[in-house]
């Protein structure tokens, strides 16, 4: 593992431009609205999280779950694969490079209860889990090691002196990122200081009396911050976007729409 995100796999390897990923999506959107697919990566998401819970993951092990998922479809579509076990296999890798291993075989018949009321189950037995998480490794290049915002964030707000409250809204900000595709755009701490950009602009800071973030023009700090402060704004437009098309997410109506995905021809 190298010792910085600087020198790391997912900076050489597995940082992204906004070609690469409106390539990755054609497919898909010959047949969806752009809006509809955001819709659907969003339950893709959900239901990671859902396998996550009852699995008794930790937040950690699920953000690298979705971080295999979304660079499993850098170079697949929804429409030509099974999302469903390309879930599982993500949820079963990562909790191996995460080092909090599941036997395979648990999260197979977790699977099997968690997405009874979605398909009626889960299809596969371990064995073809344990045969796609090869092809899984293949996609993502072996690259397996994924950094994520939650150290620097909290690094950040203890020097800021943000209280617990303002350290869980900004969490919360980062988990919910992991539903838009900055993980694959810009570095970590970028998406840490976007989280505590826009809690501050929401005022759910919560500063200490007399910390630092107490006694600063936060404003002015973010401007003198050695970072580029557009991809800041950026990370935090995505966010406030995916937000925008949550609110009108209804989970009940994904399931159609991932057949119509799956049945339609041109």
């Amino acid at each position: 593992m190298a010792a910085n995100y600087w020198a790391s796999t997912q900076k050489n390897h597995w940082t992204l431009d906004r070609w690469t990923l409106a390539k990755s999506r054609e497919e898909d959107l010959k047949y969806l609205s752009e809006s509809d697919y955001v819709k659907l990566r969003i339950w893709f998401c959900h239901l990671i999280q859902k396998l996550s819970k009852r699995l008794q993951l930790r937040q950690q092990v699920v953000a690298t779950a979705f971080v295999y998922f979304k660079r499993f479809y850098i170079h697949n579509s929804i429409r030509g694969t099974d999302p469903v076990l390309v879930l599982v296999a993500c949820v079963y890798l990562a909790t191996k490079i995460e080092e909090c291993p599941i036997h395979i075989k648990m999260v197979t018949q977790e699977a099997k209860t968690v997405f009874q009321v979605e398909f009626g189950g889960f299809p596969y037995d371990s064995s073809k889990v344990a045969e796609f998480e090869f092809y899984l490794l293949e996609e993502l290049e072996f690259y397996l090691i994924v950094w994520h915002p939650y150290r620097s964030l909290t690094q950040i707000c203890n020097e800021l002196g943000m209280r617990e409250s303002g350290l869980q809204y900004a969490w919360f900000i980062v988990n919910d990122s992991y539903r838009t595709d900055v993980c694959l755009l810009y570095p970590p701490h970028f998406i840490s200081l976007a989280a505590i950009y826009l809690t501050v602009v929401l005022n759910h800071a919560d500063f200490a009396p007399g910390s630092t973030g107490d006694q600063l023009d936060m404003k002015q700090w973010f401007a003198d911050l050695n970072v580029d402060i557009k991809s800041i704004i950026e990370i935090s437009q995505e966010i406030l976007s995916i937000y925008e098309i949550w609110a009108d997410w209804k989970e009940e109506k994904m399931l159609l729409l991932y057949k119509e995905l799956k049945n339609k021809t041109r």
